[in-house]
């Protein structure tokens, strides 16, 4: 199996498990939500197996003296990825699953990481609010640091910061953990803290922490608590560390450990604001294409080939000036340089025409051209009867959010209760292209006379 066809694979097997995990939402408490990817691989054998399994077992014991309530799933990676345990709340139940695991095979962390995304973004898991803070799903991943690409099917000696495999995992972290913190626990004799370093640094809120400290990471869920009371104690004031130390002895018994804990937070308080589901998807600057300007990779593209596809879909400007956020044909999304001139930076991706082409697996995709449908009910909207629209966002295949050469975007009914708002455009109709064409050079016009925004 290729890379592409690996990592579609694994997207789907994701898709498939955050259903499994919303299936037992009986199973789940109220507490927040962490997946524990376990590396399982035959590197871990003796030493990291022993350690690995006295880290996990020691949060699950504080979880369970602490009475929270909080939510763990459990990925095994090693000959095989897969899950032990999907999210609960019995802890018991929990520390059975891995009383057996023996250590064989190489160690796909990126499967494992694709695969949590079930637990953390496509919906098998839940945000907690413990005002203000939002505390999004967690993944913590219990490792020596040795980790092998997804279509390899044998153990590497070792991993350095320069190869392909750390490359497209630091991808995963940095697309994963701008919304879902990221804690490593090296584990082992000779564990690879530079790769295991890097990658917490990747996320939002990441962290690096020792096997023998892992009771104390639990006590993060009770942490989280006192920050907050802080928060909307003290709010938009800066809080001392003496405050912190006072305010814990009316409420809690803690430690000096608790106490830093605490402090960390209020200082990456940032990174628990509320989720802006839209961020990815904004349109910020005058000077860059469009959401739904279809691109490619141009001669310039500095990456390895094999990292996304070499046409893609404009989805959204990010903050930094002179980047777009780009998801490629496969579905992969990346965060791409765009320049308009060879003499201020290489251009690694141009614009063009080329067509979306939906795989026969689905029946929308980002970057396809629609018009209105049977249920259109909503006016004017798309500008006229006859506008062509292209995709730049779909959400479990019934919900999709179209561009239109009005400047318009909105989101739109494709399936959910069998409802259509919208029906797709045939890219081979010379008829529909042409049209296409003409209100695209509409849609270009109304870009560049936009004022540029922030927002």
């Amino acid at each position: 199996m290729d890379y592409q066809s690996a990592k579609l694979f694994w997207r789907q097997r994701a898709e498939e498990e955050a259903l499994e995990n919303s299936n037992r939402k009986h199973q789940h408490g109220r507490g927040i939500c962490s997946v524990f990817i376990l590396d399982t691989s035959e590197s871990m054998e003796g030493e990291g197996h022993r350690q690995m399994k006295k880290a996990f077992l020691d949060i699950l014991n504080e979880y369970a003296y602490l009475n929270i309530n909080d939510n763990v799933a459990v990925i095994g990676c090693g000959e095989e990825v897969k899950f032990l345990h999907y999210y609960s709340k019995d802890y018991y139940s929990i520390k059975k699953c891995i009383e057996n695991v023996e250590c064989k095979g190489h160690s796909p962390l990126e499967a494992a990481l694709t695969l949590a995304r079930s637990c953390t973004q496509i919906g098998g898991g839940h945000t907690v609010i413990i005002p203000p803070l939002y505390l999004r799903a967690r993944v913590v991943v219990i490792t020596d640091g040795n980790p092998t690409v997804i279509t390899r099917s044998f153990e590497s000696l070792e991993t350095s910061t320069n190869s392909e495999v750390f490359q497209r995992l630091l991808a995963e972290v940095v697309s994963h953990g701008q919304w879902n913190p990221f804690t490593f626990i090296p584990v082992g004799n000779a564990p690879n803290y530079r790769i295991l370093g890097a990658l917490a640094l990747a996320s939002k809120g990441g962290r690096l922490i020792g096997w023998q400290d892992a009771r104390q990471y639990a006590r993060l869920s009770l942490n989280f608590k006192v920050a907050g009371n802080l928060l909307c104690e003290f709010r938009d004031k800066i809080i001392a560390e003496e405050a912190v130390r006072h305010h814990y002895t009316r409420i809690a018994r803690g430690s000096e450990e608790d106490i830093i804990q605490v402090c960390e937070i209020l200082n990456e308080r940032d990174v628990y604001k509320e989720f802006d589901i839209d961020h990815d998807y904004k349109e910020r600057y005058s000077t860059l294409p469009c959401v739904g300007t279809r691109v490619r990779k141009n001669r310039d593209w500095r990456y390895d080939s094999g990292d996304c596809c070499d046409t893609g879909t404009v989805i959204g400007h990010r903050e930094q000036e002179g980047w777009i956020n780009v998801e490629w044909d496969d579905g992969s999304l990346h965060g791409c340089r765009y320049t308009t001139s060879d003499f201020e930076d290489p251009r690694q991706i141009e614009v063009c025409n080329e067509p979306r082409r939906i795989p026969d697996n689905q029946t929308i995709a980002t970057g396809c051209l629609v018009r209105q449908g049977r249920d259109w009910k909503w006016g004017d909207q798309n500008g006229t009867e006859d506008s062509i629209g292209i995709v730049y966002r779909v959400i479990d295949g019934q919900e999709v959010y179209v561009r239109w050469p009005n400047g318009n975007k909105c989101n739109y009914r494709f399936g959910y209760n069998n409802k259509y708002d919208l029906i797709l455009c045939d890219p081979t109709d010379p008829e529909i292209m042409a049209r296409y064409m003409r209100q695209k050079e509409l849609l270009n016009h109304k870009c560049k006379g936009a004022v540029k925004s922030a927002a």
